[in-house]
């Protein structure tokens, strides 16, 4: 039963769950289609019919993934064309992780383009790596869970909470933006604000989530944050009066074979 029954989303507690054991139930998630993880629309299967492989070291710590976006003309009637020329390696240190984004000729690409900060196993801090600004994450966890995050750039852009049902799945995330107050001069979150972006996860199967290890992955962010594997997903916005703004929503169908989620067909 979800932790905010019919009230749904005050914003004011959080169900704390058992801590667990990352080893526990680890699945070795070699491949998936695009489609199953959150990549934009617009996208092109390209070279590899749309999959996407991971590859992992001798600690079963992804150290690749193969495949990738690269922008298309709108003559193409598409956004993005995902290829496996576009590659992301991936290193670790002491307390760091580094993610190099790599492409062959023509392209010429040889970019860090994203830091992890780690503690005690956990990630902390994401750095994104840009020419004008540094894009920057902390996270704060509940036990092995993130439950909140904040997101600066050069001024801090929004608060975010995370939030999980009594199976350990994530129930619902929101985000509420930092604004500019005249009279303190500082930024601040209102949280009585209408002003948010709510995403709500529905349809769980029973299956172990076998993308837990790839958070460092943008478009597998959401999915790794669960016990279990969503099969619903809705993004909504709203402006100040509580007007939705923007609306989206994606369902999929699984593939299971000895109770292992294949996210391949």
């Amino acid at each position: 039963m979800s932790l905010f029954g019919n009230s749904c989303h005050t914003d004011d507690s959080i169900e704390e769950v058992a801590q667990e054991n990352p080893q526990q139930n680890f699945v070795k998630f070699e491949a998936y289609h695009f489609m199953y993880m959150h990549y934009p629309s617009g996208v092109m299967a390209g070279n590899n019919n749309g999959v996407v492989q991971i590859e992992y070291d001798n600690q079963n710590r992804p150290k690749k993934r193969i495949g990738g976006l690269l922008p298309l003309s709108g003559s193409t009637g598409f956004n993005y064309i995902l290829t496996t020329d576009y590659t992301e390696e991936i290193t670790y240190g002491n307390n760091e992780i580094l993610l190099r984004v790599k492409m062959p000729s023509p392209y010429n690409v040889d970019v860090l383009r994203t830091i992890f900060k780690t503690e005690n196993g956990k990630i902390t801090r994401k750095i994104k790596i840009d020419t004008y600004t540094n894009d920057t994450i902390d996270y704060f966890y509940n036990n092995d869970r993130i439950v909140n995050s904040l997101h600066k750039r050069i001024f801090p852009v929004s608060d975010t909470k995370y939030y999980y049902n009594s199976a350990g799945n994530v129930d619902s995330i929101v985000s509420r933006p930092f604004l500019y107050n005249q009279n303190t001069q500082t930024w601040q979150v209102d949280n009585s604000s209408k002003y948010r972006t709510l995403q709500t996860f529905k349809d769980y199967d029973n299956s172990p989530n076998p993308t837990k290890k790839l958070m460092l992955f943008d478009e597998i962010f959401n999915r790794s944050l669960s016990v279990n594997n969503y099969k619903s997903y809705e993004s909504r916005s709203y402006d100040f009066n509580g007007n939705l703004g923007n609306f989206s929503t994606k369902t999929w169908t699984f593939n299971n074979i000895n109770n292992q989620i294949k996210f391949t067909n």
